[in-house]
């Protein structure tokens, strides 16, 4: 084996053959323990029950807090949802031509939105080709609204507190 000519660098390592004869890292001395640090007498006074209680309570309200975020997402989504399919249901109701670019556009994103109630009522046809009264958009509108009112409904459930029977 080679000779390492700079043994100070960090990087080069040696193998226990490079120690000189006679000298094994059983025949090292041991390095003596740490010394103890004492603990206040401030320290000793929390006891851990009440630290792991205060983690759980922090642990708690951040999940609180993360429940509420998603509501907000939630009822913020379905406001969004509700003001697309209105404006689409006027928009048909007037007769906006398709090839619009807004007009298409709009249908375009509502009817992957309103597929599953797509064939449950036939739209009553006003004014041919474009005016149409669309009673799957109006379902579409109320389903929608229920399911989203559950869910939030639950998720605010989940981060409440229990209410007080009524005798």
């Amino acid at each position: 084996m080679r000779n390492n000519p700079y043994p100070d660098e960090p990087h080069v390592q040696q193998h226990a053959d490079a120690l000189p004869r006679g000298e094994r890292m059983e025949d090292l001395p041991m390095r003596p323990p740490a010394p103890q640090v004492q603990q206040s007498p401030l320290a000793t006074d929390v006891t851990p029950d009440v630290d792991s209680e205060e983690t759980r309570h922090e642990e708690a309200l951040t999940v609180r807090y993360a429940i509420g975020k998603l509501n907000d997402f939630i009822q913020w989504f379905i406001a969004v949802l509700e003001v697309t399919l209105a404006i689409r249901f006027i928009l048909k109701l007037i007769g906006a031509d398709p090839n619009n670019l807004f007009a298409g556009f709009l249908y375009a994103l509502t009817d992957i939105i309103l597929f599953p109630f797509s064939t449950i009522v036939r739209s009553a046809s006003i004014h041919p080709p474009y005016q149409a009264f669309e009673w799957s958009t109006l379902i579409a509108m109320a389903i929608y609204a229920l399911v989203f009112w559950a869910i939030g409904r639950f998720l605010r459930i989940l981060i409440s507190s229990p209410e007080e029977p009524s005798n």
